[in-house]
């Protein structure tokens, strides 16, 4: 199985070891984790416009097979399935931690989410020349940013509720740092700055 850390600056396992370079390669990656947060699977043509719409149509779709070879050399040829003009990967090939916030969230392990959050999502990660692929990774960082904050806000809240709120603090500066801007981690912050004695600094957020 593969294993991939989206929480802050990408890093790939397999069965535990460094995944091969060749999986590494860009757009192979991007069509990993891309292939793995789509579970119904996406047509041929639709990937072709993602990563490779600004290539000729041959060169398109000859890059397209040489990243789903690589996919099935590496995951197996049951895991990655392209019947009826469709690419899609079996559910338990690839391990996202993403997808293990929401579990977390969903459950309230507030504390085990928190964990996983290292930074945005894809920290650093681009591929030149494929825009589509570019806009779809902004919706996705969004969408992330917005889940990470709520979570280290839900974990802050419940250091307040047991006197811990030094840890709760830091939890807030933590949902600051993804986005400066969110009323929801200020609000947090300046309650943990309160109960920890720091008015001053409460004031001065």
């Amino acid at each position: 199985m593969i294993s991939c850390q989206t929480l802050g600056p990408v890093g790939l396992s397999m069965d535990g070891a460094p995944a091969p370079p060749e999986l590494l390669w860009r757009k192979h990656l991007g069509l990993l984790v891309y292939l793995a947060r789509s579970p119904r699977g996406r047509t041929r043509e639709h990937l072709i416009g993602l990563l490779w719409g600004e290539k000729p149509e041959a060169a398109a779709r000859h890059s397209l097979n040489e990243a789903i070879r690589v996919l099935r050399r590496y995951l197996g040829d049951g895991n990655v399935d392209t019947s009826a003009g469709q690419v899609r990967l079996a559910v338990a090939s690839v391990r996202l931690d993403v997808d293990r916030l929401e579990e977390f969230a969903a459950a309230g392990e507030w504390e085990a989410a928190s964990r996983l959050i290292a930074g945005e999502f894809l920290e650093g990660f681009s591929i030149g020349g494929a825009s589509e692929f570019e806009n779809w990774l902004a919706s996705e960082r969004s969408a992330v940013r917005l889940r990470s904050i709520e979570v280290l806000c839900h974990y802050a809240d419940e250091l307040l509720r047991v006197g811990q709120a030094q840890e709760a603090s830091a939890m807030a500066a933590r949902a600051q740092a993804l986005d400066p801007g969110s009323e929801h981690a200020l609000r947090v912050a300046m309650r943990s700055l309160v109960l920890a004695g720091d008015r001053a600094g409460a004031l001065e957020r």
